[in-house]
């Protein structure tokens, strides 16, 4: 059933209770839900509810079969406030929720309360302080929509459904990184919910360790963010170039890519990735954009640097809201609400990858496209901006390193057998791997808790005492809790 305030209102909380939730009248053991629906602005879906499946749904659909016990849609962080008490006086655990894109599930759960922020989804721009103050449940395409309409920005990723709370709350890496840093690093302030239901606004001054911890320590166990107040940097139309490569030149073209980074200026970011599809065509790609310039001399540099001439060189100059729709693969909330599943995994190198390196990640695809399975190992520049933010200004531990590599799979079905393959495969490229590699990252999390520590660093026992301290209870559980 799908509980509201309006609801409540026209029917009678007393009847409603009686007639449609057995087990949680008054005097009955279990959660008061229909009391916990009249307290707020916004709904409380249950199961059975014709909201129910809906509700709980994460963009994955491998969690489908995940049924928690409510499902709450706040509408305001009184609702918010609200949801922590009843939790708190119900002795259920509560998990956050913004766009529901976490890799490994951890929005959802099958105990505890879901407490999704996609209602406080506002963005508010001041051009007097160029900042930005964004609901914490938005969606990364309204915030990029919404002020590149005023023709500024935030740095981020490009998935468009992605929830600007999870992304933030883990560090946030995209095309803008080199040249203005990580989402996290564009906050000055956030409006938190503990989990003593109290109401904080927190910054470089007020409880400046909550502060810390909520730019890059991960998501779901410090708070819920129900508001940020983030930089904004201008706007302006965006070079891009994607350049196609021959297998053979694999690693010349890592040589090249990774020796371009280090002259490379702020406002170029790009990508090195080598591939495999499901019928072993193996395939090396560079690509990239060019804040407010062309591209030409940013590809004429790599190309250089890499020794060899491309297959193929699709450079363009187009503006900045039509590329961030391109690199999303939509243009709106609507178009942007497609589901799938990816398995992920992560390493950061610290410094240049070296040739025995290169080789090892090579042969790491080499024997999925053997296998004839798709999967991707996809090097992200760290360089720039992001990597000269001092290392203790913020919980995000990999400042100064050279590049990320992610590792994809999105694999043609989504049963068992097909996701431990994928795993298996990722698991193997960390050990290819193990010996250059300084961690992970927490945006990529992947489903094994016991090697949490590798995503934090040295930030690892600073936030657990953080964590302790705004959650002493462990009102915000999941496996991937620190």
């Amino acid at each position: 059933m799908s509980l509201s305030r309006r609801a409540l209102l026209r029917t009678g909380a007393a009847s409603l209770t009686a007639a449609l939730v057995p087990g949680v009248a008054r005097g009955a053991a279990g959660p008061d839900w229909s009391a916990l629906a009249a307290s707020l602005g916004g709904t409380v879906d249950l199961p059975g509810s014709g909201n129910y499946d809906s509700a709980r749904r994460l963009v994955d659909p491998r969690f489908d079969g995940v049924r928690p016990p409510a499902v709450v849609r706040c509408a305001s962080s009184a609702d918010v406030t609200e949801v922590l008490r009843f939790a708190r006086q119900s002795r259920l655990p509560v998990v956050p929720r913004g766009g529901g894109h976490s890799y490994v599930g951890a929005s959802v759960s099958r105990t505890g309360i879901v407490l999704d922020l996609r209602r406080l989804g506002t963005v508010a721009y001041d051009p007097a302080s160029r900042t930005a103050t964004v609901g914490g449940g938005a969606r990364l395409i309204d915030v990029y929509n919404q002020l590149g309409a005023r023709g500024v920005g935030v740095p981020s990723g490009s998935c468009g459904s992605v929830g600007i709370g999870g992304i933030t709350l883990g560090g946030g890496i995209g095309m803008a990184a080199s040249a203005y840093g990580l989402t996290c690093d564009a906050v000055v302030a956030a409006e938190v919910v503990t989990a003593n239901g109290r109401r904080r606004t927190v910054d470089a001054t007020r409880e400046p360790d909550l502060f810390w911890a909520l730019r890059g320590g991960g998501g779901g166990q410090f708070g819920v963010v129900t508001s940020w107040r983030l930089r904004t940097h201008r706007t302006s139309p965006v070079g891009r170039f994607v350049l196609a490569y021959a297998w053979a030149d694999a690693a010349k073209v890592a040589a090249g890519w990774q020796a371009r980074l280090a002259v490379a200026p702020d406002e170029t970011w790009s990508t090195c990735q080598f591939a495999t599809d499901a019928r072993g065509r193996l395939s090396v790609r560079v690509s990239g954009v060019v804040l407010d310039g062309d591209p030409d001399a940013e590809v004429a540099a790599i190309v250089r640097a890499i020794g060899r001439q491309p297959r193929s060189a699709a450079l363009s100059r187009r503006p900045y809201l039509d590329v961030v729709h391109d690199r999303a693969g939509c243009a709106d909330v609507q178009s942007c609400a497609a589901r799938s599943t990816e398995l992920i995994g992560s390493e950061i190198f610290p410094r240049v990858l070296p040739a025995a390196g290169v080789s090892a990640l090579l042969a790491t695809v080499e024997r999925r496209a053997q296998q004839r399975r798709p999967g991707v190992a996809k090097l992200k520049r760290m360089t720039g901006a992001l990597g000269r933010v001092a290392p203790d200004a913020t919980a995000f531990p990999w400042r100064g390193a050279h590049t990320m590599l992610q590792w994809l799979v999105e694999p043609p079905t989504t049963d068992a057998a097909a996701v431990s393959d994928a795993y298996r495969w990722i698991e193997s490229g960390h050990r290819a791997v193990a010996r250059w590699s300084a961690g992970r990252y927490v945006n990529y999390l992947e489903p094994d808790p016991a090697v949490l520590p590798r995503y934090y660093g040295a930030n690892l026992d600073r936030l657990r005492r953080v964590r302790a301290a705004v959650d002493p209870d462990r009102l915000f559980r999941s496996d991937y809790a620190l």
